[in-house]
């Protein structure tokens, strides 16, 4: 009767036991479902983001395209071997793009000629940007073709963007496409013509179609402005239900990925099988045990190993079960003493690995919008101003890097140009250029020469800097009126100028770097600047590069460089010092992060 009792509670006991691992299996089911979704949606989300950034940079390039067919339409020099000359050079630097075009409207450069326009795109035959003569045929008339309608009529002024449905190109690239186009205006505000970057859709369709975290799993591309869908191949899955993950894209096209729910959770409903079978086969054993024990009169081992269970089900993973015998309860004790600090180890690891990924993409994303937030990125900067033209860029040898640039009004005569390079790379580099450019423009900004700056931002630094960073820095003042150009060197590398059309390496006193050391007084000099002369301001990233036989590119070549394309517009100008950089180190990856910025007086 006695062991009847005991049997009742014990199998009581294991139902009881059940209960808590049915309820903590489906609890952690549920999580890994949410976490499982979570990391869908973030692959769609990031894969998505991809293809913003390529968006944003053929609409960038569309207009940089359409302010150069401005400046080419206001120049009055309508050679075709000039406007030939722009687009190569663009598409050339901008392989997203498979090519592109400038195009007038009728009789607008020449009252002779309906339409003028210059076209180039990658030839594959010959590896290489090419111009495509066949649209400058008379006999093909694009002013009627459909993709230029759309995009006329969708345009919303200067530096406004338009796209296209997808449409088939039967001249130059032959494929489907989609096109972004940008309106070239003259001075009165009137459309004289557009800019045009083309995106082949395939290459989307190939870099969307790597998205497919489960076997039968699809995308589809909407246009809902048209009703046009694009959609890879779907498979045979019918009855199958479907989650689906959408993100609408800046140009208003929708992309959505369809997943079997079946497979999404099919890993998680294995392990749960397998789970189910591991604790079936353990509830037989223990049961298998303790009618052994009873026979053997161990009751007291048993009430242990029943309340460490009980525990054990109820998630408290720090319980250890204090039976030392050697027998099948103190086995079995001990083989779930391993299981719970196993168990205990995994979630702890899985949990940190986890932490640890999301802090590093979290500092990243920080350190990548405090930087891009930093640096002036929209040209033209001053579209108002005609006495000087400027512009800069910064490529990262890193997610983020330590090499600035700024420029910025002090008054409504004097204009502030500032160019440095934080020592390091990174993230601690991004942080120091932060606090060194916002110290530089706010004494700036209070009225300070450029000599009493650097002084104050010196000391500044150097107070609790214990990494031991510091900056190599050039800023000059313009005096717009008078040309004088005022400025200080804190150990950075010298600019090059441009007057009387010759081009030289600035002579100036070169001081001591800033957060070197405290109590450095810098020495200012001062030049004028004349109509037509140049500064070109850059950072130890474009003479340090390397090719693979570690040679540098060097200040003679670049002086060289600089000479080669000085006649260029400012924009181009700089592409095509870095496209010799790139020419020069031969696929050698960028070992240092490159900042360049020039600033030039029109005639």
């Amino acid at each position: 009767m006695i062991r009847t009792k005991i049997l009742v509670i014990i199998l009581g006991f294991f139902f009881l036991v059940a209960i808590a691992f049915a309820i903590y299996s489906f609890s952690i089911t549920a999580n890994y479902k949410q976490l499982r979704i979570n990391e869908i949606r973030q692959t769609v989300a990031y894969e998505s983001e991809r293809v913003e950034k390529i968006i944003a940079e053929m609409e960038r390039n569309a207009v940089d395209l359409a302010l150069a067919g401005e400046q080419f339409y206001n120049a009055g020099n309508y050679a075709d071997s000039i406007g030939a000359l722009i687009l190569v050079e663009n598409f050339t630097a901008f392989r997203t793009s498979v090519g592109g075009g400038i195009w007038f409207e009728p009789y607008i450069l020449n009252p002779k000629k309906q339409r003028v326009c210059f076209y180039a795109f990658f030839d594959p035959a010959i590896n290489a940007v090419r111009i495509a003569s066949e649209f400058e045929n008379e006999s093909y008339d694009y002013h009627t073709q459909i993709w230029y309608t759309q995009i006329a009529s969708r345009l919303k002024g200067k530096y406004s963007t338009a796209w296209t449905k997808p449409y088939f190109e039967e001249i130059g690239t032959v494929s489907l496409m989609t096109t972004v186009g940008a309106g070239i205006y003259d001075k009165s505000g009137k459309l004289i013509g557009m800019s045009t970057v083309d995106w082949q859709i395939q290459s989307m369709v190939d870099r969307l179609s790597a998205i497919k975290p489960t076997e039968n799993s699809f995308f589809t591309l909407y246009f809902p402005q048209d009703d046009h869908v694009i959609s890879n191949a779907m498979q045979e899955n019918s009855g199958a239900d479907y989650m689906v993950f959408s993100h609408v894209m800046s140009n208003d096209w929708i992309f959505s990925v369809q997943i079997p729910a079946k497979e999404i959770f099919e890993e998680i409903e294995k392990r749960n099988k397998i789970f189910s079978v591991f604790v079936i086969i353990s509830a037989i054993f223990m049961l298998g045990s303790v009618f052994y024990l009873l026979s053997k009169l161990v009751n007291q081992p048993l009430k242990k190993l029943t309340l460490g269970v009980a525990e054990l089900g109820s998630g408290n993973f720090d319980k250890q079960i204090e039976i030392f015998s050697k027998n099948e309860i103190g086995m079995l004790a001990a083989a779930f003493n391993k299981m719970t600090v196993d168990l205990k180890t995994s979630i702890e690891q899985s949990a940190r690995e986890r932490t640890e990924k999301e802090r590093i993409n979290a500092e990243l994303n920080v350190a990548t919008q405090i930087q891009s937030g930093m640096l002036p990125c929209i040209f033209p900067a001053f579209p108002n101003r005609s006495e000087f033209d400027i512009y800069a860029s910064m490529l990262s040898a890193k997610e983020v890097g330590g090499d600035f640039y700024d420029f910025f009004f002090i008054d409504e005569k004097t204009l502030c140009v500032v160019i440095a390079d934080v020592s390091g790379k990174g993230i601690p580099a991004a942080l120091f250029m932060v606090i060194a450019k916002t110290l530089i423009k706010n004494n700036a900004q209070l009225g300070k020469s450029p000599k009493e700056v650097f002084e104050i931002v010196n000391d500044l630094l150097c107070e609790n800097n214990e990494a031991g960073m510091f900056v190599t820095a050039f800023m000059g003042y313009l005096d717009i009126p008078s040309g004088k150009f005022t400025f200080v060197n804190a150990g950075h590398n010298p600019p090059i100028l441009r007057s009387n059309n010759h081009w030289s390496y600035l002579k100036a006193n070169r001081s001591f770097v800033l957060a070197g050391m405290e109590g450095v007084f810098y020495k200012q000099s001062e030049i004028i600047l004349l109509k037509g002369d140049e500064l070109f301001l850059y950072t130890d990233g474009v003479t340090e590069a390397m090719n693979s036989v570690n040679a540098l590119f060097g200040e003679a070549r670049l002086l060289e460089v600089v000479k080669k394309h000085s006649n260029l517009p400012l924009r181009e100008f700089t592409v095509s010092i870095k496209h010799e950089i790139d020419k020069f180190a031969n696929g050698v990856l960028q070992a240092d992060d490159i900042a360049m910025l020039a600033l030039r007086l029109p005639h």
